[in-house]
């Protein structure tokens, strides 16, 4: 689903300057920040990690504790080209993943679409252009069915929604669907995931584009994004980009034993 005409480029860009002149409490600190983001003392605590860490998987931005292979790329196939983290979900910023997902707190996909194109814009030499051609779709995660009705909506999709105003990118929320539910990603180790994934989401159409961006909040051994990415490099997609929210450090993993 494309955006509506209206929102064109120009008056998302007019709107943007509007809106970011407008202030509102900090949802880490309560200080005055700019509307619905992290004042900026909080943005350099939240996104410290993801710019200084000293080794870190340039393919799926896992920090690692030494310059070493990554452990979640070893011996997987090149469905994915770069997955760009907006942070590491440690603490403080792991709260707002927990308050976004769990409490409902929707306006938090704003907060987090200004982190990742912080993220993108770290990552392009050539900024404004990103890593990949202007326009190309983003493509957010199909949630299961438990999830969705426990939570009551798709954490992916808005934080998709958010980010493709964002990027000015059309965001396509009826092109990746997810087969039944399966087990829950979170109870598994990296094995277990792998396999639980490995047939989990498919594309009802061809799709001959040369390039489409995933989106999902949180990235943590990285099954779920190669399962989607293979489902749409299989559908006609050349060349698959992933945004996550945040990237889940190897000694906050349940399955940090078997790295």
């Amino acid at each position: 689903m494309r955006e509506n005409p209206y929102f064109s480029t120009r008056f998302s860009v007019i709107r943007d300057r509007i809106v970011g002149t407008l202030l509102t409490a900090c949802p880490l600190c309560g200080g005055a920040a700019p509307w619905g983001q992290l004042c900026a003392g909080c943005t350099q605590d939240v996104r410290h990690s993801m710019r200084h860490h000293r080794w870190r998987c340039p393919r799926c931005a896992l920090a690692l504790p030494a310059n070493a292979a990554c452990p979640d790329c070893a011996g997987r196939p090149a469905s994915l080209e770069k997955v760009v983290a907006a942070f590491d979900y440690v603490s403080p910023a792991d709260s707002l993943i927990l308050r976004y997902k769990n409490a409902r707190q929707f306006y938090l996909a704003t907060c987090f679409a200004a982190l990742a194109l912080s993220a993108i814009q770290d990552q392009s030499p050539d900024w404004p252009l990103p890593p990949w051609p202007p326009g190309t779709p983003l493509i957010p995660i199909p949630g299961s069915r438990a999830s969705l009705r426990r939570r009551g909506f798709n954490p992916a999709s808005e934080f998709a929604a958010q980010l493709g105003r964002r990027l000015h990118s059309p965001v396509l929320h009826t092109t990746l669907y997810r087969e039944p539910d399966s087990l829950k990603q979170s109870t598994l180790n990296r094995q277990q995931r792998q396999a639980n994934t490995a047939h989990l989401y498919y594309c009802a159409r061809n799709m001959p584009e040369p390039c489409a961006i995933l989106v999902d909040d949180v990235l943590t051994t990285g099954s779920t994004l190669h399962a989607a990415a293979n489902a749409l490099r299989a559908a006609g997609v050349q060349r698959v980009y992933a945004v996550v929210i945040a990237r889940t450090p190897m000694e906050e993993r349940p399955d940090r034993h078997l790295v």
